[in-house]
């Protein structure tokens, strides 16, 4: 099992569909990474882009895991 495997079965224990769920989050990085590579803007536009919306998908990861750990 890959790491991201493992991260996803302790957020989601018990599910089948882990690879799944991994296999979308990683094409949807690659795409959101194709597409702010392919913009038409300048390469410091476009790093500034990219570390704003690593910063942003870091916080709502964050924002998951805590929720998900969260007692009910």
């Amino acid at each position: 099992m890959s790491d991201i495997d493992q991260a996803i079965a302790e957020i989601i224990p018990g599910r089948r569909d882990q690879s799944m769920l991994s296999g979308m989050l990683l094409g949807a990085l690659a795409g959101a990474a194709a597409a702010a590579l392919l913009a038409p803007r300048s390469g410091a536009a476009t790093r500034e882009l990219l570390r704003e919306r690593g910063l942003e998908l870091k916080d709502r990861a964050e924002e998951m895991l805590r929720s998900r750990r969260s007692p009910l």
